[in-house]
């Protein structure tokens, strides 16, 4: 394929992208509020503090250094609003034009991973709810999703070449990322072992070459995220990068847990773990007021594992699984509804027994014709998660590594994410699941095309795609 060819596809590909994005941005300044989202605010307060006061804390407590969230994206914000005056759509304009950007980089994913596949993947990227929705909220998310794309293309990258720089490149985005959202911190313990096996057994390194490799990628991560742990730890005697983990534990994975072992609704367990932790505190005498960040996450961390280890393990696993499947089929265009100024009901506080009987009750509860393209929606993804599988297993029959990387971080973002599953979760293998969506319509589209001995319907991308090889050995 000459250069020529891919310039013009990738920019088709970022212009479809950014006028699809353009589109609602504009219907959003009709409704500009809905650009902000509960975490939203703390962001804001965090990049303002940094203009301010050059500090990593909120405006009102500058001597106090945050160490709840990590400091990535209120700089990128604060950076926006530096540069435009305070402007919130500023920051809602700069992230269009990277998710529009991130739309290139998965077509270059899934060009480089299976020839021909970039323009479908690439377009449908362009056109997935979810990268169009949460580009539009002053969260993390979308800037997130950004650079690990910049990780994926390091790891298969990686595939092909077997070099020691991109053991240094993927651990140090891994670093890079891990400063916009923590989530990712565990995935270089996932990473490690694989990448052993992979040159090991298929790129036949030695055992010391191979253990080396994978050991530069873990060392080099650790050493861009050392200086925020040295941070914490100096000023708060904590060698941890957030104090985050007890209230998700307490609030929202115990609470998760009680709807299947209890019958409590998420919302009430909630309430209850909140009663619960403050009648502690006032039993053993101490003040949380006067508790530093830490302090407070590690008694949160204590009193929620005390909860769950006398919770029954199925009732656990129940959690976690309807969790992942929540994960995986939740419509992301519910979120949309806030952009697009649609009143509708908020699922964690919508009753029912099971998943199936919630989700239907919250369906119920809309208004109008929102509730139809939900439905539809939540049938469209259905259908394109039978397409996907069909995808991962023709890539698994060529190229198996490709595929087991695939699965490992879809499994690695699922597990981490556990019973609190939502759309939004799922933003950060999203590329995959579109580059699996397109080698399997690719394939299908061939199929129908030798059983009917023509193409069965007249769409130019898959014709173009078809003759990607053909243009490749003409230039």
């Amino acid at each position: 394929m000459t250069e020529n060819i891919v310039n013009k596809k990738m920019m088709a590909v970022f212009l479809a992208a950014l006028i699809i994005r353009g589109i609602l941005f504009l219907h959003i300044l009709d409704y500009p509020s809905g650009i902000l989202q509960p975490d939203s605010k703390m962001y804001i307060s965090l990049a303002q503090g940094l203009q301010e006061y050059g500090n990593f804390s909120y405006p009102d407590h500058p001597d106090r250094p945050d160490v709840e969230r990590m400091p990535g994206y209120p700089i990128f914000v604060a950076y926006i609003l530096s540069l435009f005056g305070g402007s919130l759509l500023a920051v809602v304009i700069v992230q269009i034009i990277l998710d529009s950007l991130s739309c290139v980089l998965i077509y270059w994913l899934a060009e480089k991973l299976w020839n021909g596949n970039g323009l479908i993947a690439g377009l449908l990227a362009a056109i997935n709810i979810g990268m169009i929705t949460y580009a539009h909220f002053i969260l993390n998310d979308s800037f997130f999703l950004f650079i690990f794309l910049f990780l994926l293309l390091a790891i298969f990258k990686f595939l092909k070449v077997h070099s020691w720089k991109f053991c240094l490149i993927i651990g140090s985005v891994m670093g890079i990322s891990a400063y916009v959202r923590p989530v990712i911190i565990y995935l270089p313990i996932f990473l490690g072992p694989i990448f052993f096996c992979f040159l090991l057994f298929h790129a036949r390194d030695s055992i010391c070459r191979a253990g080396g490799k994978a050991a530069v990628m873990v060392l080099m991560f650790m050493i861009i995220i050392s200086p925020w742990l040295l941070r914490n730890y100096f000023d708060q005697g904590r060698l941890k990068l957030t104090a985050q983990g007890g209230e998700h534990l307490l609030q929202y994975v115990v609470p998760f847990v009680w709807q299947y072992s209890r019958g409590i609704p998420f919302i009430e367990g909630m309430k209850k773990a909140n009663e619960e932790f403050a009648k502690k505190m006032e039993k053993d005498s101490i003040q949380t007021d006067n508790l530093g960040p830490f302090q407070k996450n590690e008694l949160q961390v204590g009193m929620a594992l005390d909860y769950l280890k006398k919770e029954p393990k199925i009732a656990i696993i129940k959690a976690w699984f309807f969790g992942m499947v929540k994960n995986l089929f939740a419509p992301a265009i519910i979120d949309m509804s806030y952009l697009l100024g649609i009143e509708r009901p908020h699922f964690f506080y919508t009753e029912g027994k099971t998943l199936i009987d919630r989700t239907w009750n919250f369906i119920k509860g809309m208004k109008g014709f929102f509730g139809w393209i939900v439905i539809f929606n939540i049938l469209l993804i259905g259908i394109s998660r039978v397409i996907q599988l069909y995808g991962l297993w023709q890539l698994m029959k060529k190229r198996i590594w490709e595929g087991l990387l695939f699965i490992l971080i879809i499994g690695y973002f699922l597990l981490v994410s556990g019973p609190v599953g939502y759309a939004k979760y799922r933003l950060p293998f999203e590329p995959i699941l579109i580059v699996l969506m397109a080698i399997g319509l690719k394939d299908l589209y061939g199929t129908m095309e030798v059983k009917y001995g023509k193409r069965p319907w007249s769409s130019t991308v898959f014709h173009i795609s078809q003759t990607e090889n053909i243009e490749q050995k003409a230039a």
